[in-house]
């Protein structure tokens, strides 16, 4: 527009006042030892350029003006030059990002986070993407991390998650590969467009694994019994995600035989086995193998006997890792499971049969203690379960670990004990297994099993979160709602709520209906709200029926209808939604 010819000068002035030392009425410390540095600012210009900073210093707003009291503002978190840069856009309105580094424009990131600048969030992911993608394809470690450790980037989640799905090639040569977290690995390595190439997955995998052991000896002759313990205890979660089947025996005795001590005892004879079989004229590499016939007598033949049933074990295993992971309900993932077997040609009763004589390996115990758990082609037997989940667990087995906790926790095949189950999910818990780590937060949250503490499990809550569990990330979002054990916070509470809403949590999706509807970190949206709500209360979630019920009562954004309020009131109540079970009979009374 013309009347814009007017704002460089505006801008100008603006960093003018930042520059005088005259007028101040704060002050702002940042940093930490010895890297500290005062700023001097101004109340009003920081009251509405920065929510965070405003809830500061809303604290200072009924001080009288003469009692020569400055607000004073601690940024620990921020190094002093980051701020001086954001500082100068809160100011100003300005930001020569080609004047920056890459490694500083991302700290400004982070900052802007701290600082609630959303405008300059947005803004910055933007240019990141669209001048520094070479950048972050080298620095992918730095990228993944500073992106899913915020709720805000989802702009930059996504460009991780889009390279590791298309081109995750470039991440094993990046600058920074060997910082990648376990997860994040364990997630490269299984897209199809990566796993093909085992011999790339596998030297990659092994360099990972040797860089986090800097100690070990760097030829592989040198190796004592000790080293290949530490580099195996490594490598244990990623190795089942290696399909070794794939290689030829040739590939396999130059690359992987070296490494055989760090490989499980019986993947190790399957894949000798393997390999033997095509030396005997069956040399095209492939991922079927015979099975011992002894093994599976009481199978008969069909396409399934041809898999190599370890690796179907293996995969099984970890999908459930990954739904639980996410947040599923455990229902639906029984289901799924079910439904695994149908979309993989797999027969669920050829693996049930070669998992009663095959319990070598902690996936395969594990396994059948799952199909014991739910009656998956078996009788429901939870004391089998348990005893399976034991003895798993004691291996080391993380999700056994994490049912073990279950068991306890819901008396099945055990008695109940909340100190049991507390210790078991914390074995699986700082294994970083994120659902552990969602009942971690709840037992302190409730004080189950170990006494109440508000922040810890704040801290375990925004651990799962961190991870992407749509379930933590309404519990976090209340916490923030609410103002407990951190401060209140109603636009990260609204971006939790929308985030567990968006992975399907359906305790998340009504909170983000409550936020439409009351305005919490965003503005009244009553449609938008009962959108929320009514999506909510077809899958089944009781508060989510009685708000439905609630707004068609009164009509509230929505065309009154009693009827309908009953209906869902009545549905609610069902689920022994209390205050639903009040409103009903209040309306039954009414209409006799």
């Amino acid at each position: 527009m013309y009347d814009d010819k007017f704002l460089p000068q505006l801008s100008q002035n603006l960093l003018e006042i930042l520059e005088d030392n005259e007028f101040y009425d704060t002050t702002i410390e940042v940093g930490n030892d010895p890297y500290v540095k005062t700023f001097r600012a101004h109340m009003v210009i920081l009251n509405y350029r920065s929510s965070y900073l405003r809830r500061i210093l809303s604290t200072y707003v009924n001080k009288k003006k003469n009692d020569g009291i400055l607000a004073h503002i601690k940024l620990p978190n921020i190094q002093p030059e980051i701020f001086q840069m954001v500082l100068r856009y809160i100011y100003g309105g300005r930001l020569s990002l080609e004047e920056y580094d890459t490694s500083d424009i991302i700290k400004i990131l982070v900052a802007s986070s701290e600082l609630n600048l959303q405008e300059l969030i947005t803004h910055l992911q933007s240019f990141l993407i669209e001048n520094k993608k070479n950048w972050m394809e080298q620095n992918f470690n730095l990228i993944y991390k500073t992106s899913f450790e915020n709720t805000s980037f989802i702009e930059l989640q996504n460009f991780c998650t889009e390279l590791m799905s298309k081109e995750p090639e470039k991440i094993f040569y990046s600058n920074d590969f060997n910082s990648l977290s376990e997860n994040c690995l364990i997630s490269l390595i299984q897209h199809d467009e990566i796993k093909i190439n085992v011999i790339q997955v596998w030297e990659h995998v092994l360099k990972w694994g040797i860089a986090q052991n800097p100690e070990l000896p760097s030829e592989t002759s040198s190796y004592s019994k000790d080293d290949f313990i530490t580099l195996k205890n490594t490598l244990q979660q990623l190795i089942p995600f290696v399909n070794f089947f794939n290689l030829t025996s040739k590939e396999y005795i130059d690359k992987v035989h070296p490494y055989k001590k760090i490989i499980p005892k019986d993947l190790r004879e399957n894949l000798f086995r393997h390999f033997m079989d095509q030396s005997n004229n069956n040399p095209e590499p492939d991922i079927t193998k015979k099975i011992n016939s002894t093994a599976i007598s009481s199978v008969q033949k069909n396409p399934s006997i041809e898999k190599d049933f370890n690796i179907i074990v293996d995969g099984i295993n970890h999908f459930i890792h990954k739904l639980l992971n996410k947040g599923i309900n455990y229902e639906i993932v029984k289901q799924k499971v079910i439904e695994y077997f149908s979309d993989h040609n797999i027969n669920e009763h050829d693996i049930y049969n070669w998992l009663l004589i095959n319990q070598i390996s902690t996936n395969s115990i594990f396994l059948l203690g799952y199909f014991n758990y739910y009656g998956i082609v078996t009788s429901l037997s939870k004391e089998k379960a348990f005893n399976l989940f034991i003895d798993a667990s004691e291996k080391n087995h993380t999700l056994a670990q994490f049912f073990v906790g279950r068991c306890y926790k819901y008396w099945c095949g055990t008695i109940e004990n909340d100190k049991l189950a507390f210790e078991y999910y914390e074995k699986a818990a700082n294994k970083n297994y994120t659902p552990a780590q969602l009942e971690i937060g709840d037992r302190y949250a409730n004080g189950i099993g170990i006494e109440k503490d508000i922040k810890t499990a704040f801290y375990w809550y925004e651990k799962a979160v961190k991870n992407g569990n749509i379930v933590a990330m309404h519990n976090l979002g209340h916490y923030y709602i609410n103002g407990k054990g951190v401060e209140k916070d109603n636009n990260k509470a609204f971006e939790l709520f929308k985030q567990s809403a968006e992975g399907g949590c359906t305790n998340g999706i009504t909170m983000l209906g409550y936020c439409y509807d009351k305005g919490i970190g965003t503005k009244i949206d009553k449609l938008k709200a009962f959108e929320l709500f009514q999506n909510a209360a077809n899958l089944e979630n009781k508060v989510a029926q009685s708000n439905v019920a609630v707004m068609y009562e009164k009509g509230d954004g929505i065309t009154k209808d009693i009827d309908k309020a009953i209906y869902w009131y009545e549905k609610s109540a069902e689920q022994g939604h209390e205050e639903a079970r009040d409103s009903l009979r209040r309306l039954q009374n009414n209409n006799l």
